[in-house]
């Protein structure tokens, strides 16, 4: 099933989830996913990541994550570190950047 933004568009395969990419890399961000995991709390969630700044266009870096790859996930957004749970991580839709 493709991934949706909270919208409904369509995102083509190239678009990662947050939580997929590797430490160290640079991506911008394309959208936000809805998200069954946090019910009705979903569209709370999506505004919270974008009261953060993770709108579309922003760039981001993955800093790192934490012990034996689990939460939290370290991301530098807009020149600010934030710690994120694997599941907010997860809506988080990201195109990959050149080094």
């Amino acid at each position: 099933m493709p991934s949706k933004t909270i919208d409904g568009a369509v995102l083509p395969p190239a678009h990662t989830p947050l939580h997929r990419l590797p430490k160290g890399s640079r991506a911008r961000v394309v959208g936000i996913a809805s998200s069954a995991l946090f019910g009705d709390m979903d569209d709370q969630v999506t505004l919270r990541l974008k009261e953060l700044g993770f709108l579309p266009g922003a760039m981001l870096q993955v800093i790192g994550f934490g012990l034996f790859g689990a939460d939290p996930i370290a991301v530098r957004i807009n020149g600010t570190k934030f710690g994120l749970r694997r599941a907010e991580a997860e809506k988080v839709l990201a195109a990959l950047q050149p080094a």
